[in-house]
């Protein structure tokens, strides 16, 4: 049956967009720099596969896979190859949250039990802004092991797999949940009259186009899925496929990064009210006045550009996912690798947004240098310093520490900006900004997410100068 629905999906997806094929087909043409990149980042990381895709207003102007869906096989990574999307199912459900908002059929600070009358007595009283924004006290997931094993069916048998207390009192303090996200399918059921993923292929798959999104069911999978891996030791190994239907609504779809890119055109092409994605996007703030930066499951940031992004990543068993969203720019990058790896995927976008930005790359004199220097990270006790070397010919280069950590020896190459520079690493593509002065000082970045104010005011992982 399935793959009955994913050739009818195909053939839905060939009538409805050529201009995915024309950007797949043009990727060596018209980006070549961000092919050379994430090729070269898949070597450094020892990755087995990794699938991109852009929608800039409201058009995939690229799509590309690189490595392998299936190492073993040799089966290569395509922009349709469908991955584990880990928790950025949360942000599907977001925006199923957000048509609700927009037909005026939703109140994210009603108590739950308006949509769910079955709910549990120690949840009833939370509200979906509480759920979806994390402030709820619900804990990540319930205790135990054996419902992992079990194929659930119903969103209401999810649901019911939590009974233990609030680690705290709502909106007293921030605490991570998936199962949180259980029961905000739950409120979407309540609230449409559909089932949960009825209601999501009705109301936002089928209008949006995303036709190789869909639940994950193990026993269902074709040779569109991709497999999984893991990276330990900096060894590549294949991991277990393992059940996901207890947390579908929270980290257990799998997706394209097109589909992924495809559903951000409900918050570029009015699908969403202006209203709604104000609300999805806004942070929720705890009862002693701190923000989270976390609004209905998008998290608010600021990038090491200075650019205001919009974002959530996901890490489970075979899968590091993000979708970054630049809403001045209309402009989002979706990333899907097929192994859970220590990556910083949310950076890693952000430097590969920089090549698809509306202005044009200038004509930047370039440097020829092969210097010793000396770098330094922490301060006082936790001061190290290290002796390395660093190269640049033309737009690229090398960097190179005396060190076994991840900063041994990593490829160097220049952004859209001068004095603006990636560092490939097996930990992601990182910021690395030199000076304008002939000695090529330097500064290494590393943020993370739901930065308030721009990363590049913090103190940087890594400062060199040059030494004789």
């Amino acid at each position: 049956m399935k793959k009955m629905i994913v050739i009818i999906n195909f053939i839905f997806f060939l009538l409805s967009s050529n201009l995915q094929g024309q950007s797949t087909q043009d990727t060596k043409k018209e980006y070549p720099e961000v092919d050379t990149i994430v090729n070269a980042f898949l070597k450094q990381a020892n990755l087995p596969g990794l699938s991109i895709a852009v929608n800039r207003n409201g058009k995939i102007i690229y799509a590309q896979g690189f490595g392998y869906a299936d190492v073993i096989s040799k089966v290569k990574m395509s922009p349709l190859t469908q991955l584990r999307t880990a928790s950025v199912a949360k942000v599907i459900t977001a925006t199923a949250l957000g048509k609700l908002l927009s037909e005026e059929k939703l109140n994210l600070d009603a108590p739950v039990k308006k949509y769910i009358p079955y709910i549990n007595d120690k949840y009833a009283n939370l509200t979906t802004r509480q759920l979806a924004g994390h402030t709820s006290g619900m804990q990540h997931r319930p205790k135990g092991t054996s419902y992992k094993r079990k194929q659930f069916s119903t969103i209401k048998e999810t649901i019911e797999l939590m009974n233990a207390p609030l680690l705290f009192a709502p909106d007293t303090d921030y605490e991570y949940s998936t199962h949180a996200f259980n029961i905000l399918a739950g409120v979407i059921e309540g609230a449409s009259g559909k089932r949960y993923t009825e209601y999501l292929n009705e109301s936002i798959f089928k209008p949006l186009k995303m036709y190789y999104t869909a639940p994950e069911n193990i026993k269902q999978l074709t040779d569109k899925d991709a497999k999984l891996y893991y990276v330990k030791e900096d060894k590549l190994r294949e991991d277990k496929l393992t059940n996901a239907s207890y947390k579908i609504p929270g980290a257990g779809f799998r997706s394209t990064p097109i589909d992924l890119a495809k559903m951000m055109n409900a918050y570029t092409t009015g699908f969403l009210s202006q209203k709604a994605i104000d609300e999805l996007f806004k942070s929720h703030q705890l009862k002693n006045g701190k923000k989270t930066n976390v609004g209905i499951a998008w998290r608010s940031s600021i990038d090491i550009f200075g650019h205001p992004v919009i974002e959530h990543a996901g890490k489970w068993r075979g899968a590091r996912t993000v979708i970054v969203y630049y809403p001045e720019e209309k402009l989002s990058v979706s990333l899907m690798i097929n192994a859970d790896c220590p990556v910083y995927i949310e950076e890693t976008a952000h430097i590969l947004a920089q090549f698809f930005r509306d202005d044009d790359k200038k004509l930047f004199k370039k440097h020829t240098y092969n210097h010793k220097i000396e770098l330094t990270s922490g301060k006082g006790e936790n001061r190290k310093v290290f002796k390395g070397k660093l190269s640049l010919e033309g737009l690229q280069g090398s960097l190179k520490v005396d060190t076994d950590n991840f900063l041994k020896s990593n490829p160097i190459y220049r952004l859209k900006k001068e004095h603006h520079y990636t560092l490939v690493t097996r930990h992601g593509l990182l910021f690395l900004e030199l000076s304008d002065s002939s000695d090529f000082n330097g500064q290494l970045f590393i943020y993370g997410s739901r930065n308030k104010i721009n990363p590049k005011h913090n103190t940087p992982a890594l400062s060199f100068v040059p030494i004789n």
